[in-house]
């Protein structure tokens, strides 16, 4: 057991800290524009909600990355890792010239259908379809850290998502003055390109780069097994992501305090989530490697611990929240409105950690065990079905306002892990009453 926490640890922490690296680069560049061109502020929001949709989604389509790399390396064909790599890249490049040529050809358009005042449509056209140009570059490395995460060596793509954040910060503070908001646009197209040429860098001049397939093109069949994988992911992803951006909308529906402190309570939420992201990608990983054994029992084992461990985390996270939710209120906000409702709801934040962290880790485990399907429609029912229709009745036709809406992630949160952990159980139950036999050849990039 205490092998078993000594990897989850080592896997988590650096995870962990990438992903809040991505969102400290989004953070500066609001910070500089804030700073230096506050009334492009508008302009740079706008810019950033279309790319927001295809790195969302796309993101998902990588996830096979992990899975199959991981299972490879598990069942002793480390060749077939890099096929996975490959995979991923070919797929990041399409859906990025896609991002691309959507900004061109659609991006005035989509602004105007959605009701933006005419007067912001333009300069917010021109900083999304720069903002398009960094998709591809972004994609890659996630990619890139994928895989590396699949090797169980995180540290290397952590450590460069914090080099390209001062990458960031030096073009944002030399372009933003100059040419505000589109500025701050470039500065993202550089440290996205700096991440990815410097990890895939790395990669490719392992000295193990040809016994992981890197150097060797990767068969069609891998791209079915990747994208079994893929589509799953980028469709529960993309319903989540959809459905909190109509509760945003909600919100603003509210007021303009609502929407204020709605969007910091979410704001820490998803800080948090950034750790149970960590275990989260630790047990697929590591779930996938003995599934790649052929060991459907021990990928029980390992899917139930890692659960267990991210929600220990999580109760001591949701402690630390209700202890300094007055400094945390504060410290986001100086107006005491807004400072109050964000204070009154932050126990619904410290309560939704404990089952939004605990969905993701038991999404990832079902899906290394080849169970792509049951996390979409757990997040397709909780998140984009039922989480809308109860915080409109709560926060609007109840009159609840802000606690409606945290309310409605709360229960939508708890659903889904409730829906998760109730398929985890019919797999433990099945992995006991089986004994498969032992084929350590099987991949699922053979499948």
């Amino acid at each position: 057991m205490g092998r078993l926490v000594s990897q989850l640890l080592a896997l988590a922490w650096p995870v962990a800290l990438a992903r809040l690296g991505i969102m400290a680069m989004g953070v500066c560049d609001v910070i500089v524009v804030g700073q230096l061109a506050p009334h492009e502020l508008p302009h740079q929001a706008l810019g950033w909600a279309p790319t927001g949709v295809f790195l969302v989604t796309a993101i998902g389509l990588l996830t096979g990355v992990q899975v199959l790399a991981s299972h490879a390396l598990g069942a002793g064909t480390a060749r077939l890792a890099g096929g996975a790599l490959q995979c991923s890249l070919v797929v990041s490049t399409i859906v990025g010239a896609l991002a691309v040529v959507t900004g061109y050809v659609f991006g005035e358009h989509l602004f105007a259908a959605f009701g933006v005042a005419p007067e912001l449509v333009a300069p917010s056209t021109r900083i999304m379809q720069v903002l398009m140009w960094s998709i591809p570059l972004h994609l890659a490395y996630v990619a890139g850290a994928y895989f590396v995460e699949a090797l169980q060596r995180p540290l290397i793509s952590t450590w460069l998502m914090w080099l390209a954040n001062l990458v960031n910060l030096a073009i944002n503070l030399w372009l933003v003055p100059r040419y505000g908001a589109l500025g701050s646009a470039w500065a993202t197209v550089c440290a996205r390109g700096f991440l990815a040429v410097s990890l895939l860098g790395w990669i490719w001049l392992r000295p193990d780069a040809r016994e992981l397939g890197l150097r060797t093109l990767s068969s069609g069949r891998g791209y079915r097994a990747f994208l079994a994988v893929g589509i799953a992911a980028a469709l529960s992803q993309a319903a989540e992501a959809g459905a909190f951006s109509g509760m945003t909308i909600l919100a603003g529906r509210l007021g303009g305090d609502a929407v204020a402190a709605y969007q910091i309570l979410l704001n820490l939420l998803a800080v948090v989530f950034m750790v149970s992201l960590g275990f989260s990608a630790a047990t697929g990983v590591l779930v996938s490697r003995t599934i790649g054994r052929n060991e459907p029992r021990e990928a029980i084992r390992v899917s139930w611990f890692g659960l267990l461990i991210n929600t220990t985390i999580m109760l001591g996270i949701a402690a630390l929240i209700m202890i300094a939710a007055s400094p945390l209120a504060r410290a986001y906000t100086t107006d005491p409105n807004i400072a109050r409702v964000v204070l009154r709801w932050m126990p619904l934040v410290a309560l939704a950690t404990l089952a939004d962290g605990g969905q993701a880790v038991v999404a990832s485990a079902l899906r290394a065990q080849g169970d792509n399907w049951a996390p979409t429609a757990s997040h397709l029912l909780a998140y984009a079905c039922v989480m809308p229709l109860v915080a409109i009745v709560l926060s609007e036709q109840r009159g609840l306002g802000v606690q409606g809406l945290m309310l409605a992630v709360n229960l939508a949160s708890f659903l889904s892990v409730g829906v998760l952990v109730a398929r985890l159980w019919t797999l433990t139950r099945r992995a006991r009453s089986q004994s498969p036999a032992h084929d350590p050849a099987r991949s699922p990039l053979n499948a």
